[in-house]
């Protein structure tokens, strides 16, 4: 009988770990939500931007920065005086990178026994209107597969031409098995708006980062770009249980050949470009390849960006 009670009580947990399992697997419908709605529970695993690091090397500068207006001030180094407003500028220009991490919205994925959180507003625009629709959220049953995708992107540099850039990148891409129209909508909603007004002491101003942690280029597959912690390989882990795991894809993508491309294909790489938040970059090829002027080329590039057809 003792053996009969065991094998009862094996079979009694073995069953309710399948029917959790089902639970966590159930599919639930897509949401767009705001922020605000997002639920926070106290075992949720949270990727987002490093913070110290960023503090770290801001302050760093900074430190170097006073240095350099100290030894100009008292030796007389003129090279202090020149460099030094430069330095300070861009300063200023970076902080927001810095105080955007220690921000409450500093996350882009959150997740918990039922699926994820995926906050496609950069962190960087938590200035925004909170009342906007900014996360999806995706059940478990909802992702089909997920994959990690590595990414080699070459392009123009804009400030030294003849030269190239070379920027390294890591995408998680989910393969979702429900519908992704209203998905696809509210991102091309997201790269639409417009940057709000805020009054300071000085008069009224206006900032837009151009920045875009998730798309989806080719429904059913959306790519998040992962350049939070922890990495992509413990996102994956944590995945795993609930979805099945692909092989990784290296990629190259090469925007300095765009001259050799038809005209429908220069576009469609400067769209990408642009969807990427690369304005500055797409605007500079835009000139190169049709030779027009600045104010032009960025009004080709918002089109672009858009889905304007040109």
């Amino acid at each position: 009988m003792a053996g009969f009670a065991l094998s009862t009580d094996g079979q009694v947990a073995s069953f309710r770990r399948k029917a959790h399992r089902v639970h966590l697997n159930r599919v639930l419908p897509m949401r767009l939500l705001r922020l605000q709605e997002v639920q926070v529970g106290p075992n949720d695993r949270v990727f987002r931007h490093v913070r110290m690091r960023a503090l770290i090397i801001w302050l760093a500068g900074f430190a170097a920065t006073a240095v350099l207006f100290f030894r100009a001030y008292s030796a007389k180094w003129v090279p202090g005086y020149f460099f030094g407003p430069f330095l300070l500028l861009f300063l200023l220009l970076t902080l927001r990178y810095v105080t955007a991490r220690f921000h409450s919205s500093n996350w882009l994925v959150r997740m918990n026994d039922v699926g994820i959180y995926v906050q496609y507003r950069s962190y960087l625009n938590y200035g925004m209107s909170a009342d906007d629709p900014s996360v999806v959220f995706l059940s478990f049953g909802e992702i089909a597969s997920a994959r990690l995708v590595r990414e080699r992107v070459e392009k123009p540099d804009p400030m030294n031409p003849g030269a190239t850039q070379t920027q390294y990148l890591r995408h998680i891409e989910l393969e979702l098995s429900g519908e992704t129209a209203p998905l696809v909508s509210a991102l091309a909603d997201e790269r639409g708006e417009n940057a709000p007004l805020k009054k300071h002491w000085y008069g009224t101003s206006s900032t837009l980062y151009r920045d875009y942690p998730v798309a989806i280029d080719t429904p059913p597959f959306m790519r998040i770009r992962w350049d939070v912690v922890p990495r992509s390989k413990k996102f994956l882990d944590a995945l795993r249980p609930y979805t099945v795991i692909a092989g990784t894809v290296s990629l190259i993508q090469d925007f300095t050949r765009l001259q050799t491309l038809s005209s429908e294909e220069q576009k469609k790489q400067l769209r990408e470009l642009a969807q990427r938040g690369d304005i500055i970059t797409a605007s500079y090829l835009a000139r190169k390849l049709y030779g027009c002027s600045l104010a032009k080329a960025r009004e080709m590039v918002d089109g672009l960006q858009r889905g304007v057809q040109l």
